[in-house]
Formats: structure tokens, sequence, C-alpha cells
């Protein structure tokens, strides 16, 4: 191949080059005129800004999930909920009455006694009341929310960050599924979450006081739900602004099949129209009852699916609930 053929062929590819690129340009200009006053544009760049304030509430919304399990569960349900939901916690502990590869947390040797060791209503409360105990010793300043589920339970982390954000941790307040049943309180297969002011409270000011709290044979989330609310611990509306539901004690396809499920019970009543899934936010943090295998199936169809072409966006800041009773002032007056 002589000189000139050389010089030819780098002729060639240089003009190829700069066809591509003139094509690259003038393709970029078609999309650059045709999303100029798009809405899609708009949704493109809060979208980004939605996922750096992800990633950013992380750090600043601190969750402590505690996950209560009986020794023999150590190996057949903890070690999913970890490879799951669990892992988005900014720290995740299962309390048990055994040691084991996923227990992180020990209830002590008197607690271990049979009384602690059944699955008792009596010994569910009890261990509660340990975990909380061991969470005030242990992790009070390391973390802003404190997160109880079941193992049997599915977590948004992500949508639970994007609730709290709004509220202070100092505050006497705490979050799930409201019953109504004897004065109200939480529901505990749909989770609860207590700020440090409620678990501060809850131990230093109801934990031994058998007038607030006492040992009785009834539930454990019940029990919790009145012991706060002795020591004035408020329970918040986490409905979102359409009225529709974020923890839920039920499995999803029980929610969907039947919104009225459990209605007597709830303190807010289920939005119900034409939609099937009005009963639902589409920021729902929980639900329950679920099967290990419909942990991996919700975790994979939430964080993996991608439906091409849908591309939805929230506000950075998250509208209040429908009741604003219970909220702190300083909460309210942030939205004004």
């Amino acid at each position: 191949m002589n000189g000139r053929d050389n010089k030819d062929d780098e002729s060639s590819d240089a003009s190829k080059v700069d066809n591509g690129n003139a094509v690259a340009a003038a393709e970029f200009q078609r999309l650059a005129e045709e999303a100029e006053n798009s809405q899609d544009l708009a949704a493109a760049i809060q979208l980004l800004r939605e996922r750096r304030e992800a990633k950013a509430l992380y750090e600043e919304v601190r969750v402590l999930c505690w996950v209560p399990i009986a020794p023999a569960s150590h190996n057949v349900t903890a070690v999913h909920v970890r490879a799951t939901w669990g892992k988005r916690c900014n720290k995740l502990i299962f309390i048990s009455t055994k040691d084991g590869n996923v227990s992180q947390c020990i209830l002590s040797k008197h607690q271990r006694h049979q009384r602690w060791q059944s699955q008792s209503i009596r010994a569910f409360w009890n261990k509660t009341r340990s975990a909380l105990k061991y969470i005030y010793s242990h992790f009070l300043n390391d973390y802003e929310w404190f997160l109880k589920a079941d193992d049997n339970t599915f977590v948004l982390l992500e949508n639970l960050r994007y609730l709290l954000r709004a509220y202070d941790t100092n505050d006497p307040v705490y979050f799930g599924q409201h019953y109504k049943t004897k004065s109200g309180y939480n529901s505990g297969g749909g989770g609860y979450v207590l700020g440090r002011e409620a678990v501060r409270r809850f131990i230093e000011k109801a934990f031994h006081n058998e007038s607030v709290c006492n040992t009785r044979k009834v539930g454990e989330d019940f029990q919790l739900g009145r012991c706060l609310q002795g020591v004035g611990i408020a329970i918040i509306d986490t409905r979102d602004h359409l009225q529709q539901g974020r923890f839920f004690q039920q499995h999803v396809r029980q929610i969907l099949q039947d919104p009225n499920i459990h209605q007597r019970l709830l303190y807010y009543p289920v939005k119900k129209d034409d939609v099937a899934d009005s009963c639902c936010s589409d920021t729902v943090i929980s639900f329950h009852q679920m099967t290990t295998a419909d942990l991996y199936m919700l975790d994979y169809l939430i964080y993996k699916v991608r439906v091409f072409g849908h591309v939805t966006t929230l506000p950075l800041k998250i509208p209040l609930p429908p009741d604003l009773a219970g909220i702190p002032k300083k909460t309210i007056e942030s939205y004004l």
C-alpha cells in the first residue's frame, strides 16, 4: 500500500467521523427543540433531583430496623429479611433469645427464662420492652428513627425516609397503621416507627410506671400504644394527601381484593372509589403476612423491573396528611 492509499483511507475515516458527528449533533438539536417547554424534560429533571434526595436521605434520616424472631427462624426467615428489604436499613438487628449467625441483639440471661422463650402474648410484649430498652442503651443517639417490623413484613425504606424527613425525631410522635381499638395504637404487623423522644419517654417515664404501662396479657402493639399515649406520644396520620394508606397489616393481595378488610378496626376509613388500588398510596411503606417468596418477589418487582417509557416523579417535600392532629406546630409551619 503506497502513501496515497494511506492518505485516502485516513481522509475517508475522517469524513465518516465528521458525518457521524454531524448526524449526532442534528439529532441532539432535534431532541432539544422537541424537549423545549416539554413536560417530559421537566419530569426527567425532577427524577434526577429525586434520586439525589433519596441518596441524601439515607444519611440524614437514619433508620434502625429491629425484627423480633424465634430461635428456630434464624436460618428460615431472618436471612431472607437481610437479603431483601433489610439491607436498606441503616442498621438491622434481630431480637432473639438465642445466639446465631443473623442475631445482633441477644436478650440477657434472665430474659431467656422459659416465659421469654414462649410465643405467648405476654412474651411478645416482654420482648418488645426488652428490645426498646436495649435500643435506648446502645443506639439512641446513633439513629434518628427506630422501626419495628416482623420477619414476614416487607418495608420500603426509601418511602419511609421520605415520610419521616418532615418530622423531628426529638418530637413526641410515632407512626404506623392507626387502629382505633381501646383508645388507639399502631398495629404491629405492618410495622411502627418511634423517634428518639418516643423511645426516651417509654424507657424513662413508662417502663417502670404500672399506672400507664403494665404487663397484662394483651397484644404488644396495643400495649405499646397505651404506654406511649400515657406519656404524651402522639399517633401521626401516615396516609398521603389523597387519603390513601401507607402502612398495612395485611398482604398486598388481600388489600387489593378486599379494601374493607379490618375496616372496623381502622381509625381512618379506607378510601374507596372506582379504581381498584385507590386504597393504597403510591408511596406505600409496608405490607404484612408475606411469605419468603413474597419478599423476593416484591424486591424484584419494586427495585429491578423498569417499565420502558414510564417515569413518575414525586414532590421533593412530602405533602402533609389529611389529619393534622398530633403533628408538631413547627412541622406544620414549615409548610406555610
